[in-house]
């Protein structure tokens, strides 16, 4: 229930309501679906995880490209004192 309220809007407790009602229609798929305990936490888990990994997606491609954390430099690129002037001993 808890990773549907970071992904689903709802207010009040109209909205907490209907969430219980979608958690218990989902909860219920999964369980017919299943062909066993672990089968069933298998699923439930992946789908928990498949709606983690859309949503942080759907965030990180609509932040501008530069915000996005993916700078052209690493900070492996940047070079010590030392090190530079071995390179231009070469």
């Amino acid at each position: 229930m808890d990773t549907l309220k970071r992904h689903l809007p709802i207010s009040g407790l109209k909205g907490l309501h209907e969430l219980r009602k979608i958690v218990e229609r989902f909860e219920k798929k999964i369980y017919s679906a299943a062909t066993s305990q672990s089968d069933y936490f298998r699923k439930i888990s992946l789908k928990m995880l498949t709606m983690e990994t859309k949503s942080f997606n759907a965030a990180t491609n609509s932040l501008p490209s530069n915000s996005a954390g993916h700078n052209k430099k690493s900070p492996n690129d940047k070079k010590s004192p030392a090190r530079k002037k071995a390179l231009r001993s070469k």
